[in-house]
């Protein structure tokens, strides 16, 4: 998500687009019509971005996965982990744990909040992309609304297929 923050942060709204642009060619061209992409394919792109890290978070969540450092720029807008640094994984229940040593006095990144941290870093990520819509942000809006819709569905869908029930 970082990388999409960098240019924005430094008003760089023609490296912006060229980035974004690059990225639904490359990873999301199933959202490119016969134009150049716009305001609509950006929503778009923001939306899948938003779905697919509230299932990551899902699958960390179900198998104990501790990060330990989700900064933006270690959250993959491809819904992958990346940058195992201080990672760890549960050994006994524990929300408040965290394998990070420097995040010890805070524990931003323990267990228990991974799921809250990913969508305020959504949240950087859809600023980060709002100087592209045109004045027109409730697409993006509507997307961050959606996300714990998105990740409760998800982990009760996970527990569900756990006890081998339907939903």
């Amino acid at each position: 998500f970082g990388t999409f923050e960098l240019p924005a942060h430094r008003g760089d709204l023609t490296l912006l687009r060229q980035l974004v642009d690059h990225t639904l060619r490359t990873d999301f061209p199933h959202l490119l019509g016969d134009e150049n992409p716009g305001p609509v394919e950006y929503a778009q792109f923001f939306a899948e971005v938003v779905a697919s890290t509230a299932e990551l978070m899902v699958h960390w969540m179900r198998v104990g996965f501790v990060h330990g450092v989700m900064n933006t720029d270690n959250m993959s807008i491809l819904g992958l982990t990346i940058d195992y640094g201080p990672y760890g994984w549960l050994e006994n229940y524990d929300p408040t744990w965290t394998p990070n040593t420097t995040d010890a006095g805070t524990r931003r990144y323990r267990y228990g909040q991974q799921p809250a941290v990913a969508h305020w870093n959504l949240v950087q990520l859809a600023n980060a992309l709002a100087p592209l819509m045109d004045g027109e942000v409730q697409p993006l809006q509507e997307a961050i609304d959606a996300y714990p819709d998105l990740y409760r569905s998800g982990w009760h869908q996970a527990f569900a297929n756990k006890l081998g029930l339907e939903s």
